[in-house]
């Protein structure tokens, strides 16, 4: 595996979101999607889920049974990783024109794979 996936503290996430690259964060009104260097300050209330991210690790924070949890996903890219571009909307090429998913990939008895884990790595 290329990856390591840790459990953290809300709070502590939100501290330390500085030392990402990117921010896509869904909210019930609008997403927002930029440098976290414009990013304002987030409102869990109004917050749905939210993604913080670099090349090599990721912050997640979602909702799961009424609790905010958060993950730290560390990775590199290796054989078994996919990475994708999908086209940004028009509204967000002021970050980039496509957004970069890595596909890290896990294999059964068979050799068959299957997507073990997707994080954000970047904007180009």
């Amino acid at each position: 595996m290329s990856y390591t996936v840790e459990r953290i503290d809300v709070d502590s996430a939100l501290e330390n979101i500085v030392a990402y690259q990117y921010a896509l964060v869904y909210q019930m009104s609008e997403i927002l999607f930029c440098k976290i260097e414009k990013l304002s300050e987030i409102d869990l209330r109004e917050c749905l889920e939210a993604r913080f991210f670099d090349v090599d690790k990721e912050i997640h924070i979602y909702e799961e049974d009424g609790n905010w949890c958060a993950v730290k996903i560390c990775g590199t890219e290796d054989d078994d990783c996919l990475i994708k571009r999908y086209e940004l909307q028009e509204r967000y090429f002021g970050a980039g024109k496509y957004l970069c998913v890595c596909e890290h990939l896990t294999y059964d008895v068979d050799g068959q794979a299957t997507v073990a884990l997707t994080r954000l790595t970047g904007v180009v």
